[in-house]
Formats: structure tokens, sequence, C-alpha cells
């Protein structure tokens, strides 16, 4: 009896196999026989339970867990968040970590190998390496047309497939801004007249505060996130704030990706039912598999803004934060306004 090429049968001889032998009608060795299956093959799917056909080793991840892998590649691509292999690669070992699969990934890298990824790439031709176009300062400080033009297309798909134009309460733009617990342009002090250079002895870094805004359309906000430098928060860090806000603790008092999935959530509190469009910018804390599943369970389509375009692009940072500052350096001055500050 000539051995039974490798591969060559189909998923219905498979089944009719599983089948008969499930069935009592044939013992292993003759259904194999009979309907052309390796033995084997067919003790391994009766094991299994499973009528797949799968040649050679099995992948780390299933197919519909690489399939949603390459969604989220392809999806975070068009909102301006490309990964680059190393990403990608720590992702798939930190998903398989999570959800106890096991693998051969590097432990102490923490990261997929390269031969995986080529191997994932190979399995879905649709992902490709491509280089990103890098923007030196200059270009971006003038803003490149092509990005920006690029950008507002994008913009307008996304602002008509969620019929923004007709929910305007829909759309919101959140920002970041760090507030400094001193002023943020240098007091005027008297001093020896002539003198060339007045120095006062203060932090030249100052500690910081975040406060993460966020806004609709219509000019409705939500309550603020406040971000405290430190690891305990203190009872009083929510005084005479805002009803609702949401106060947060970071060892640097600026925003990290598990912060910003607990921004998420807070603005599913408070966002309109049905899709919403979150409009922000592309810091590396925004970045994380987890913000775009939270994202998801709050119905809110993420879309990031180009890079080194935000003081142009980004309206609460052209409408709002101007302001803010101003009346901030007010209130850390002593509550004296500018003009009083310069006469004192």
């Amino acid at each position: 009896m000539e051995p039974i090429a490798r591969g060559s049968w189909t998923l219905e001889q498979l089944k009719n196999a599983m089948d008969a032998v499930k069935g009592g009608v044939m013992s292993q060795r003759k259904a194999a026989t009979t309907y052309g299956i390796p033995r084997r093959t067919l003790v391994n799917h009766l094991k299994s339970g499973k009528i797949e056909k799968q040649i050679g080793r099995r992948t780390v991840l299933t197919a519909e867990q690489e399939n949603d892998l390459a969604w989220r590649i392809k999806r975070l691509a068009s909102i301006g968040f490309p990964l680059t292999p190393k990403i990608i690669r720590h992702q798939a070992f930190i998903f398989c970590e999570k959800n106890n699969i096991p693998n051969k990934f590097n432990e102490s890298l923490k990261r997929a190998g390269k031969d995986w990824l080529k191997l994932f790439l190979k399995r879905h031709p649709d992902i490709a390496k491509r280089k990103v176009q890098i923007l030196n300062p200059a270009r971006a400080q003038k803003l490149n047309k092509p990005i920006v033009t690029k950008h507002f297309e994008e913009y307008k798909k996304v602002y008509e497939l969620l019929n923004i134009r007709e929910n305007p309460q829909r759309l919101f733009n959140m920002d970041e801004k760090g507030c400094r617990l001193t002023i943020h342009k240098q007091p005027t002090v008297l001093a020896k007249k002539g003198s060339k250079r007045v120095h006062m002895v203060a932090p030249e870094h100052a500690e910081n505060v975040t406060v993460a805004a966020c806004v609709n359309a219509l000019g409705n906000p939500i309550p603020p996130m406040i971000i405290f430098k430190g690891k305990r928060q203190k009872p009083e860090f929510s005084d005479n704030l805002p009803a609702g806000s949401l106060v947060k603790m970071a060892p640097k008092g600026s925003m990290t990706s598990s912060l910003f999935v607990d921004f998420i959530r807070h603005l599913g509190k408070y966002k309109p039912e049905g899709k919403c469009l979150l409009i922000f910018d592309g810091a590396s804390c925004h970045l994380d598999y987890d913000i775009v599943d939270a994202a998801d369970e709050e119905d809110i389509v993420l879309y990031c803004l180009p890079s080194n375009t935000t003081h142009e692009l980004q309206p609460l940072d052209k409408s709002v934060n101007k302001s803010f500052e101003h009346y901030w350096d007010q209130e850390t001055c002593g509550g004296c306004s500018h003009r009083d500050r310069c006469r004192a």
C-alpha cells in the first residue's frame, strides 16, 4: 500500500473518517485507509475534536487571534499609530502572557522572535514593512502641506462615517496640560540698575500637575482628569475640583499608558450613546494594545493627529490652553494679574 501524500486529503474526507470512527462503523486504521487520511493525523484530530487542515507546526496564536492582530495593526496605522516590528513582537509576548498561551518567546527581552514575525507577515501578505516619512524640525515647524492635506482627508472620512455633522455632540477632543506649581513666565524683580543678570534660587524644572481636558464640538466639557506626582493619593487632592473629576497619581505627575486607559473609561461615563470620535495627539503614552481595547468597549473611535503639527491642529491647544495658562499663572503668582505683577 502506497503512503498517503502529505496534505492531499480534504476536510470532507477528514470529517467522514471521524464520523465513521465516532459512530463505531470503522476502526481508526480502516477509516484512515478508506478515506485516504494518514492514521496519525486522524488520531490527532479525534483527540482534539477539531476539523481543520493544519500543515506543518502549529502557530503560537490561532488563526482567529492572528487575524485579530493583523486587523489591529492595520487599524492603528490608519489612525496614525504605525507599529514598529519591535512593538508588534512585544505586544505578541504580552498577549500570550496575559492569556497563558504556551510559547518559546524571549523571556528576558519580553518579545516574540524575528522568525515569528517573518512567518506572521508571510501568512498575512496584506501587511508589509514600510519606511516611515521622517520630518525634520524645520519642515515640521512650517507644517508639511501633503501631510496636513492627508490628515484632513482621513479626518473627513471618519467624520462622515460617524455622521458627525448631524451629531456634533459625539465629537470630542482631548489634550493634556502640564501645570507647573510655579509661574510659567519669569517674574519681574527689583535689582541694582545696570545689572546684567539677576538670578533667583528656584528649581529649574518645577513639579508638575497634569490636567487632561476633554470637550465636545458643542463646547460641553467632561470633568477633567487630574494627575498628581507621587504614589499615595491624599483625600485633599480632590478638594475644590469640578464635580466628577478623576484624580490619579503617577511617579512623574504625567500621563502614562495605563492612566490613558483610565481616561478612556472616564470619558465612556460621560459621552452620549452611540459611537463617538476622540481626537488626540500621538504621545507615546497613548500607544498601547489595552487603549484600543478600552476604546472599543466604550464605543469610542480613536483618531490621532499627525506628529509635529499639534501646535496648529490641536483644537484645545489653540483655543483653551493659552487662556488656561494665563489664569494659572495669575493663581500661582498670588492672584495678581500680569499687569499688576509687572507694576509691582
